[in-house]
């Protein structure tokens, strides 16, 4: 019998908790859920940056806590086959106030960033990750 490894799974599950949380999501999901499809898997270390921009933010900082104390709450939302589109349209809803998505009249996706940076560099980082697996 397989087991499965949620530790992969935990930040994927963190990111999907805190943006349910917030009644807004579901509009934005429905928005992007058909436009958005990943042509490549996503690198392991952007949803512990996602998560960090996370912790930074006023109105989040309590609920990362809060995940983070209690993994095994965490894990119990964790699936094995978590859809990763799903995950990070639920990232950039959390990132919504540091990176606006865009997409352009010739169908290309845009990651802008609307605010200045932080000083470790994450999410310039994350929106790299973004456009270049988003070129076209």
């Amino acid at each position: 019998m397989s087991t499965v490894d949620y530790s992969t799974y935990t930040p994927k599950s963190t990111i999907l908790a805190l943006a349910q949380q917030d009644p807004g999501f579901a509009e934005f999901y429905l928005q992007y859920q058909d436009q958005i499809v990943l042509p490549a898997p996503l690198p392991i270390d952007f949803w512990d940056d996602v998560i960090a921009i996370a912790e930074k933010e006023p109105d989040l900082s309590s609920a990362v806590k809060r995940c983070r104390e209690n993994t095994q709450t965490v894990q119990t939302f964790a699936i094995p086959v978590l859809p990763e589109a799903g995950v990070l349209i639920a990232a950039l809803f959390l990132l919504s106030t540091h990176i606006k998505i865009h997409k352009t009249k010739d169908g290309k996706w845009e990651f802008l960033l609307e605010h200045k940076a932080s000083n470790d560099g994450t999410l310039e980082k994350i929106a790299q990750i973004l456009s270049d697996l988003f070129k076209n």
